[in-house]
């Protein structure tokens, strides 16, 4: 059956849930590809990824950092720096904007040797690529990768280890038998004094959050035996030492504090991103994830900039929020990584989703403010001015080289919440645009045909597709606006896109304009199951009345249809209260699956079927839908 989005195929609508899910959205991470074998009729399983158990991962300092640092590590929220005189942790709160600054925690050792033999221990397979800048010449590739570092002789007879997971940031002072521990003394600077706990953590609280440096754990090892050795932290004007029981001073010793940060990462570090494999946009700092044909898993998100905090002098020292686009691709266990690649400019770069493709190529899309993003063959090859403005971008195999990269902008402010990637590579990506119509100087980009090539009121939303196997201005297959001019302040909050294997189109978003039968501003509503906003009413007024809060939307396009037959339905999703479209997948029979939140009691349930919850708890709740399909 040919799938028509009407008022007389409710039939189609074959399940909807309202969520009690308080003020949270139902979200559906973005994927690898428009449909995925594991996406269940109605309820998909979630593809979890536990981020604060991977291990950290350390990288040689070969240019991609301050000179002064000779190793560093990062990962979603944080970046540790290690230098010759101390370890430096920037934290960035799970809660904030990427673009916010960072929390600064610096450890020194007291009276240590100034000038220890560093150097990486425990090499792994993987290797770091930084591909910053419009100057290609300036990236870095092929760093190597270590799962420890280690300090040789910080004081007489005593070596220093770093390594942990993403969580938590271990350092071992490994005591050589006859040495002496006492000489150990911890200097540490943060916005905060550190506070001894009840349960013997010293803790440091910032208004982001908590960093611990657990009570230590101390050991010595006779053969297979480990034997513990009572201990605990001591406190001296500012300054943290050990205070150890007996033990046998013939043999080593193991001084094992962690300093856990995992309320930086969104919780207890237990906690994980849960995605359901489909295209959508993501939650903040909450990274986008796809699995290729090898069943291999790609991470996308933001990450710390490389810059090194100097010590600012006072009580608050922290960095400045820059960030850039990391894409980690770990083995099928999500264990081993095989690479990770940093993607960005000066400024800050954040994603929108990831794909990748036959050839195990990836390909991202998001927003970016820098000035110097790299593009590669694109369309654009920079912003007419500063600000927000859309990439997208297609990364080999390896990690190590930009295949294509483009910006996608106008003079005004130009946001990617959408990307996927269809089976032929083509990049799609949808979001919202402040910029004036095109050609017109600072336009945002359009093609000629497109169902919108201007701009029907301030704010709109847009689709684009890219073929980044060609260069230059072919490569912009396809991009229209899509909006409405009544009211011309109206709202246009983009979401998610998905594409079926017949390369057609689908979006979703949040608007109040309206449709009321006036052609020149009317929202586009076509062979629509809600034809009037706020209202599902059957048989809807006409002409629909003058709503004002916002409703979800869906639509489905094909990008390769004559001008006037691009779009195949649109329609509005919601009641009298606010609702919003934030995410949206598509199955292999053509169903779309739309998610997003509400707040209106009055949403109409098709008969013929029995939802998971059909009323409104109270307040805002999510919403789950599944539509249409052959």
């Amino acid at each position: 059956m040919k799938f028509h989005f009407s008022r007389t195929a409710v039939r189609a609508f074959l399940a909807l849930s309202l969520l009690c899910l308080a003020g949270l959205l139902l979200w559906t991470g973005p994927a690898s590809r428009p449909v995925l074998a594991g996406a269940a009729a109605v309820k998909p399983e979630p593809h979890r990824i536990d981020f604060a158990t991977l291990p950290m991962i350390f990288e040689q300092n070969q240019g991609q950092s301050d000179s002064r640092v000779k190793f560093l590590a990062r990962g979603q929220n944080y970046g540790l720096f290690l230098t010759p005189a101390e370890a430096v942790l920037s934290l960035r709160s799970s809660h904030t904007q990427a673009s916010s600054p960072s929390d600064v925690i610096r450890m020194s050792l007291v009276g240590a040797n100034a000038t220890p033999r560093i150097s990486g221990d425990s090499l792994l397979s993987g290797k770091s690529h930084y591909l910053i800048g419009s100057d290609r010449n300036r990236w870095v590739r092929d760093v190597p990768q270590y799962g420890r570092v280690r300090y040789d002789n910080v004081y007489p007879g005593i070596d220093l280890v770093y390594y942990g997971k993403q969580g938590q940031l271990e350092y071992d002072f490994e005591v050589a038998p006859g040495a002496d521990p006492r000489q150990i003394s911890v200097a540490l600077q943060s916005s905060s004094a550190p506070v001894l706990a009840s349960n013997g953590d010293l803790v440091l609280t910032s208004e982001s959050g908590k960093v611990r440096l657990q009570a230590p754990q101390v050991y010595q090892k006779d053969g297979d035996r480990v034997i513990d050795i009572p201990a605990r932290f001591s406190m001296q004007d500012g300054r943290v030492s050990f205070s150890l029981g007996s033990y046998d001073r013939r043999r080593a010793l193991v001084i094992d504090p962690v300093l856990s940060y995992s309320s930086y990462l969104g919780g207890s570090g237990n906690e994980s991103c849960s995605a359901i494999l489909s295209t959508s946009v993501p939650p903040a700092n909450c990274p986008a994830i796809a699995i290729d044909g090898s069943f291999n898993i790609y991470v996308a998100g933001s990450t710390t900039s490389t810059d090194f905090p100097a010590p600012s002098g006072g009580t608050s020292p922290s960095l400045n929020g820059v960030a850039n686009v990391f894409i980690a691709k770990l083995d099928p266990t999500g264990k081993t990584l095989l690479f990770s690649t940093i993607l960005g400019g000066s400024g800050t770069d954040t994603t929108a989703g990831l794909g990748t493709d036959s050839g195990f190529n990836v390909y991202v899309g998001g927003t970016t403010n820098s000035s110097d993003f790299p593009a590669v063959n694109g369309y654009q090859s920079g912003a007419p001015v500063s600000g927000n403005h859309v990439f997208v971008a297609k990364v080999d195999s390896t990690g190590s080289n930009i295949l294509y990269s483009t910006y996608l902008a106008g003079n005004g402010i130009d946001t990617a919440t959408g990307f996927t990637v269809d089976f032929s590579g083509k990049e799609y990506v949808t979001g919202t645009s402040t910029s004036p119509a095109f050609p017109t100087s600072g336009g945002f980009p359009t093609t000629s045909g497109a169902i919108q090539t201007t701009p029907l009121a301030a704010n709109a939303f847009f689709v684009s597709k890219v073929d980044p196997t060609l260069t230059g201005n072919s490569s912009l297959a396809y991009s229209t606006y899509f909006g409405g001019g009544n009211p011309s302040n109206g709202t246009a909050v983009g979401g998610g896109i998905a594409v079926d294997t017949s390369n057609d189109v689908y979006f979703t978003g949040t608007t109040n304009f309206l449709h009321v039968g006036n052609a020149s501003t009317d929202f586009p509503i076509v062979d629509a199951y809600q034809p009037c906003l706020d209202t599902q009413a059957n048989p809807p007024p006409s002409p629909c009345p003058t709503a004002t809060a916002t409703d979800a939307f869906i639509a489905k396009l094909n990008p390769a249809a004559a001008s006037g037959a691009q779009l195949l339905y649109s329609t509005y999703f919601g009641g009298s209260g606010a609702d919003t479209g934030t995410g949206i997948a598509v199955d292999t029979s053509f169903a779309a699956y739309l998610t997003g939140s509400t707040a209106s009691s009055d949403i109409a349930l098709p008969s013929g079927i029995t939802p998971f919850q059909s009323t409104l708890a109270g307040g805002i709740d999510a919403f789950a839908a599944k539509v249409g399909g052959t």
